[in-house]
């Protein structure tokens, strides 16, 4: 795998859509709600794709979470149970959310560097979708959105990055105010109104009028190659000035985290960093065939309720939490 491939964990391209004729979702009625979700979904049984329609309403709050853990819906989709549903493609790596913000929000998601290939999958949605419903358009300002960073192309490119070596030197905070004024926004692991964990980062674009999506993409892209050789070039740092520190810190994450029997999210999200770290360095081969990344996401708080199917408080979940650890570091 690329070095960059490490750092950029996955990208993201994101679609914001309205129907003429209908009221923002903040303002429509029950009615006019279910009929957005009817003509959504039509529109992709029609194309005879393999797509779940879930409303929002049948979920229980432990499901919706999980969805969120995955990356699969926002937040704010989780917060309209009401009159939210989202459709989701059978391998995950599509979504398209209805009455959230927007009508329409199209998703994809990949591993690694690949905003290009998602935009791909991205546009040929929005076409699928555009033969059957009467988007809201403005041959000047392009896409309208609820949210004026979103009109024109209605389109967030982002990656997430793990930097854990840019974070432990403090040198996060001059990169992110930097970046911000090229009009760039850094969210935490769930999108806006979140925090980093896991040194893990969010890099978006803010404004999305008066540019085509090639050219975003291309400054997201260009942007986040920049941040990489900055991460890069410190983790070199701290092997020709300071390994002994950052091996011993590494090889006591591990430890931590293959003995512990109970452990709290952040703590486990921090350790499991500091391993990833390891891995990518060649200082911890002996999680080379491991998945960090799914394992920080599948050790998130409600994908461990989810799995349990039981009722569990804070400490029995963290019991968990740490066996789970344990058995996928060491088996």
């Amino acid at each position: 795998m690329d070095k960059e491939h490490e750092i950029v964990v996955t990208s993201r391209i994101r679609l914001a859509r309205n129907l003429k004729n209908y009221k923002f979702p903040v303002k429509m009625t029950g009615e006019e709600s279910n009929e957005i979700i009817d003509a959504v979904n039509n529109a992709i049984k029609d194309k005879d794709l393999n797509f779940k329609l879930t409303y929002m309403r049948d979920l229980t709050d432990v499901e919706k979470f999980v969805f969120i853990e995955k990356h699969f819906i926002s937040p704010a989709l989780s917060e309209n149970k009401n009159n939210g549903a989202f459709l989701l493609s059978a391998d995950d790596k599509i979504s398209i959310m209805i009455n959230e913000e927007d009508h329409i929000r199209i998703q994809t998601l990949g591993y690694g560097m690949c905003l290009n290939e998602c935009w791909e999958q991205a546009t040929k949605v929005d076409d699928m979708l555009e033969e059957h419903l009467d988007y809201a358009f403005d041959k000047e300002l392009g896409y309208i959105a609820s949210c004026p960073t979103n009109i024109g192309t209605g389109m967030r490119a982002s990656v997430m990055l793990h930097l854990p070596a840019l974070s432990m030197t403090n040198q996060m905070d001059r990169i992110l105010f930097g970046i911000s004024q090229l009009g760039i926004a850094v969210r935490g692991v769930y999108g806006e109104g979140t925090k980093s964990m896991g040194h893990l980062f969010q890099i978006s674009n803010q404004g999305t009028l008066g540019a085509t999506e090639e050219t975003l993409i291309e400054k997201i892209s260009q942007i986040v190659m920049q941040i990489v050789q900055k991460e890069q070039i410190t983790r070199e740092q701290f092997r020709k000035n300071n390994f002994d520190d950052i091996e011993d810190q590494i090889h006591r994450a591990y430890g931590i985290l293959t003995n512990a029997r109970s452990i709290c999210s952040d703590e486990a999200m921090k350790l499991l960093s500091y391993v990833k770290l390891g891995k990518e360095m060649g200082i911890m081969s002996k999680v080379d065939n491991k998945n960090l990344y799914g394992l920080m996401v599948e050790v998130q708080p409600n994908n461990i309720l989810s799995n349990a199917n039981e009722q569990l408080n804070l400490k029995e979940r963290d019991k968990i939490r740490a066996e789970i650890i344990r058995n996928k570091l060491l088996g």
